[in-house]
């Protein structure tokens, strides 16, 4: 136990000279530094004024006060008074835009739109000449004399189907009215339904209402193309019906043989 306390008491004197040793030297480094202090040369600011020159990244004492900058040339002014002007109209639509949709906080979207806005179907109809309009008013009235024919508007074009299936699809295109038909070939068709291939892209029969007799055969194709439709929709119907047949008897079959398995 002697030997214990012996060995405390050396290593507390020795963290109280340690200790001493420290405070000395933080006595002496804090008067070495008010005497740097005291001998450091000041500047009175509040009875000289001194100017500073920064040039290329130097900077140098002026002894008197530099020359105030030369007004900004006329091309300079013109250009911050457009950036004023920009900024006074940006400040504008925002307001306005607070004034419609209310609070834009920094959670809010705010983007312009596209100011190039293509013309609606409706405009551009409204644009056409009296025969243009005559002609096309005349092929919506004959396709629209199907009973099982109906029109869908979008904002673009005008499009025509026989029950689910298009017949025709009408746009506008600098001042023409252009008519696209589905007319598409029978066993063409079905192989590409039935297959389930959509690799192949069967383009439209193209006609345009330039004349009187386009709109004959645009008429005429408007005839075979609801005719090829309605065919079709009855192929797919009576198709579909034999389908459920074979359904049934498979189902049947299977059942009469599970039948004849429990009975062995």
């Amino acid at each position: 136990m002697e030997v214990f306390y012996i060995v405390i008491a050396c290593v507390f004197i020795l963290l109280l000279l340690a200790a001493i040793v420290m405070w000395i030297i933080d006595a002496k480094m804090q008067s070495r530094a008010a005497a740097l202090l005291q001998e450091k040369k000041t500047v009175s600011l509040e009875k000289d004024c001194v100017y500073l020159k920064v040039q290329d990244g130097v900077v140098s004492v002026c002894e008197g006060q530099p020359a105030v900058q030369a007004a900004a040339p006329a091309e300079e002014s013109a250009a911050l008074e457009e950036t004023a002007a920009s900024a006074a109209e940006t400040s504008e639509d925002l307001q306005e835009l607070v004034d419609k949709y209310g609070e834009i906080t920094d959670n809010s979207v705010v983007f312009e739109a596209n100011k190039q806005q293509k013309d609606s179907f409706i405009d551009k109809y409204a644009a056409l000449d009296t025969e243009m309009r005559n002609r096309y008013d005349s092929i919506v009235a004959y396709i629209l004399a199907n009973t099982d024919c109906r029109k869908v508007e979008a904002s673009n074009a005008v499009t025509f189907k026989c029950r689910t299936d298009k017949v025709m699809r009408a746009v506008i295109k600098r001042g023409t009215v252009v008519l696209n038909f589905l007319l598409v070939n029978t066993d063409l068709g079905r192989f590409v339904r039935e297959e389930g291939i959509k690799g192949i892209k069967i383009n439209p029969v193209v006609i345009r209402l330039d004349t009187d007799s386009d709109l004959l055969l645009a008429k005429q194709t408007a005839d075979i193309t609801i005719e090829n439709i309605r065919e079709e929709q009855q192929y797919r119907k009576d198709r579909n019906k034999e389908l459920r047949r074979m359904r049934y008897r498979q189902q049947e079959g299977a059942e009469q043989a599970e039948s004849e398995s429990a009975a062995e």
